[in-house]
Parts: C-alpha cells; sequence; structure tokens
C-alpha cells in the first residue's frame, strides 16, 4: 500500500493519496481507543470519559512512536485508554467486551469500507481512501488479536483465564513479549495472511451484490 503512494501519476494524486492514508491511519487509531472507552463507559467504568478519552481530537489518542511506525511500517498503537474493571457492573464480561470492542469496530470499519471500495473501483480517485481504510483496520485488527501483552488479544485471554500460566509469565516477562512480538510482526507472515484473507472475504461478499 506505502508502494501505491511512491508511483502516483503527479503530485497532486500521490498528495491525495497521502491524505487518504493519514485519514484512514487516524480514523482507525482513534476509533479503535474511542470504542474501547465507549463500552467501559457501558459497563460501568466511567475513567476514560473523565480523562477525555472518548473525544474524536486526535491529540488525546495519539502516541507519537506509535503514529509515526503505522505511517512507516503498516502497523502501530494509540494511547491506551484508561479501564478500571473494578468498577464494572460484571468484572468478567466487562473486560472481555472492552478487549473486543476496538477489535470489533476496526472491523466494522473495514467491512464498511470493502462496500465503497467495491462500488467506486474503477470509477473515482475516492476508491483509494475505502481501499485504505479497509486495509489498514484489518492490519490494526489482526495486529491487536495477537494474544501477545499488552495487546486487546492477550487482555481477552487474561478475562477468561486470569490465572492460566500463560497469563503469568506475559504479565511477569515484559521483555520476552516483547521479543514474541517483533517476531512475529518482522519473521512471520501472519499480518499479511490474514489482510489478504479478510480483504479477499469482504470484497468477494459486496461483489456478490454488486
Amino acid at each position: 500500500m506505502l508502494d501505491l503512494l511512491r508511483t502516483g501519476n503527479d503530485v497532486y494524486q500521490t498528495l491525495a493519496l497521502l491524505a487518504f492514508y493519514l485519514i484512514a491511519v487516524l480514523s482507525a487509531l482513534i476509533l479503535h481507543e474511542v470504542a474501547h472507552g465507549l463500552v467501559a463507559l457501558w459497563c460501568g467504568d466511567p475513567s476514560a470519559k473523565y480523562a477525555g478519552r472518548l473525544s474524536l481530537n486526535p491529540a488525546r489518542h495519539l502516541d507519537g512512536l506509535g503514529t509515526l511506525c503505522f505511517l512507516l511500517f503498516g502497523f502501530g498503537w494509540a494511547i491506551p485508554v484508561p479501564v478500571n474493571a473494578e468498577n464494572f457492573k460484571n468484572r468478567r464480561l466487562g473486560c472481555v467486551l472492552v478487549s473486543l470492542a476496538g477489535i470489533i469496530t476496526n472491523l466494522l470499519l473495514a467491512f464498511v469500507a470493502s462496500f465503497f471500495y467495491v462500488l467506486l473501483a474503477g470509477k473515482s480517485v475516492w476508491q483509494y481512501l475505502f481501499l485504505f481504510v479497509m486495509v489498514i483496520n484489518i492490519v490494526f485488527a489482526t495486529f491487536n488479536l495477537l494474544p501477545i501483552a499488552p495487546l486487546d488479544g492477550f487482555n481477552l485471554i487474561a478475562s477468561l483465564a486470569p490465572e492460566s500460566g500463560y497469563v503469568r509469565f506475559m504479565r511477569q516477562n515484559h521483555l520476552v513479549a516483547m521479543i514474541i512480538l517483533v517476531v512475529v510482526i518482522y519473521f512471520t507472515n501472519v499480518l499479511d495472511f490474514m489482510q489478504s484473507w479478510l480483504s479477499a472475504l469482504f470484497l468477494d461478499f459486496w461483489h456478490l451484490f454488486l
């Protein structure tokens, strides 16, 4: 996808593609975190609300390094939303729902974007905005699904099996967790495979109707 930015036919097209890419990255990161905060609030924890994290203002969510990594390498992170599970009406259910909220939001955004991409393909430059939104949201969702601390996939496992040996190991060995995460990202094709598979699945679905 970054190659597409470098192969624009002219400077105006390149700037348009860059703008689309930035919009896609920002929306994926911000809406992911807002979803965590909203679901936490619905489950009884107002921490994100009091911290101003239910806002769509990028300054309240973006981590400088995480955003830069997303722009340069295709994966990254935002500032985690504060969550206090002690406030949940049902602690385990609340933790599960909050862990899934961002991932589901990204997948829904990708699914909707895939519709508009198929609808506009070959007809308008705006197709690239929806292509970027689809791909980036799928990458962000699958990245966060990895069962490695501190990602949402790990938090989901920790919510369902808080006393498991795997959860205790991850919590006690942060450096090892980060090494595993780097190895998975750079030395396997898990994210590329999931992105390609889900993109094809969404596009094939809409091609049945359009």
